[in-house]
């Protein structure tokens, strides 16, 4: 499981990324140093027919990307392509270049890599108030991963606004209107991946956790990401946002008719494994 490739550039008060600091930015060297380390690379397709035909499993690892960032296909697709590597490109359908919405998380991120104030402040969902440096790296950390971040992930839509507007009032700075089409791959350009040589695959609509959701979103959620992909990619692929799934989850996933679904989980993939809860390894930033 990766997420964003990009260089190990500083952003606000010369500190690492908020990407960077929560583990989810690599390099291309880092990336490439991540795959010697992988094994030999298996198409996605590859591991779900064994496991659906009872076959013996190939040693190696799957690639998968998550959320559909914009450098996935400038510049890591066409990379893995000129090596003969094969991946797994979840997007959230929702979220995509061609629109304005944008994940909390990405939002909350840009806020504090483009903050032009020392100090921030944001009153919490219980009522309390969260005050850290944003020029610090401690301080950073505690935005990055701290209360304020589980509390905005765990929120309902308008408690995370509410949130990210406190957020872009201390720091200082605001969204770009053009935010999504600065994050992430327009819909219209989905079947480039395929040019590639690579597999798109669902990863809902706007990317909430779906077992914080009502039965009435979390069938939308799934079924129309699904349906999205489907219009590029007939077989279907599917990830949990946040890694978060149940019985519930899962039997949405299911009906929507999906080829398979990742989680969060780690792990290795066995012989008989579910092919709705296939685990993957988090592929972190190299500690400093």
């Amino acid at each position: 499981m990766l997420h964003r490739v990009q260089p190990n550039d500083p952003v606000a008060f010369g500190l690492p990324s908020s990407y960077r600091m929560r583990g989810t930015s690599l390099t291309l060297g880092e990336l490439e140093r991540a795959l010697d380390e992988a094994g030999p690379v298996l198409p996605l397709d590859t591991l779900e027919r064994a496991l659906r035909n009872g076959g013996a499993l190939s040693p190696g690892s799957v690639l998968t990307f998550d959320d559909g960032y914009r450098e996935h296909l400038d510049v890591v697709a066409p990379w893995l392509a000129t090596r003969g590597h094969s991946a797994t490109f979840y997007v959230a359908t929702g979220l995509c270049g061609d629109g304005e919405s944008v994940a909390a998380v990405d939002a909350w991120y840009w806020l504090l890599d483009h903050a032009t104030r020392r100090l921030g402040e944001v009153r919490m969902p219980d009522g309390g108030v969260f005050r850290a440096p944003l020029d610090t790296l401690e301080g950073k950390r505690a935005w990055v991963g701290g209360p304020p971040k589980a509390a905005l992930l765990s929120a309902s839509a308008q408690v995370q606004k509410e949130l990210l507007d406190a957020l872009a009032d201390s720091a200082g700075c605001v969204l770009p209107v053009d935010l999504a089409s600065l994050l992430y791959v327009r819909a219209s350009e989905w079947s480039g991946f395929g040019h590639h040589g690579m597999r798109l695959g669902a990863h809902s609509v706007g990317h909430p956790r779906l077992t914080q959701t009502d039965d009435m979103q979390l069938e939308r959620e799934v079924r129309d990401s699904v349906a999205a992909v489907a219009r590029v990619r007939s077989l279907v692929a599917f990830a949990y946002p946040d890694g978060a799934f149940d019985d519930r989850v899962v039997a949405s996933v299911r009906r929507a008719g999906v080829s398979s679904s990742v989680t969060c989980e780690p792990g290795d993939v066995a012989a008989g494994a579910d092919l709705l809860r296939l685990p993957r390894r988090f592929v972190a930033t190299p500690a400093a």
